[in-house]
């Protein structure tokens, strides 16, 4: 059972999108990563911010975002 602070601290997807996989990423596992799925489309969100929403494959969303924060060096 989720926890209050937990439950607030969840995603808040846009209508219409599913959550398809999270996870923590980074060097020391402290960014949430979202991936979700709006009809054909993946979006990404990185604590809670969009990075995009224009990905074709699941693969290719887990990909920009490793890649993201690989860049940003966390």
């Amino acid at each position: 059972m989720l926890s209050f602070v937990e439950l607030r601290e969840k995603v808040k997807l846009k209508g219409g999108e599913k959550e398809i996989k999270s996870y923590k990423a980074g060097k020391r596992k402290v960014k949430e990563v979202v991936i979700s799925k709006k009809g054909s489309k993946f979006s990404v969100y990185v604590d809670n911010e969009l990075l995009d929403n224009d990905y074709k494959t699941e693969k290719e969303a887990q990909q920009a975002a490793d890649d993201m924060l690989k860049l940003l060096g966390i």
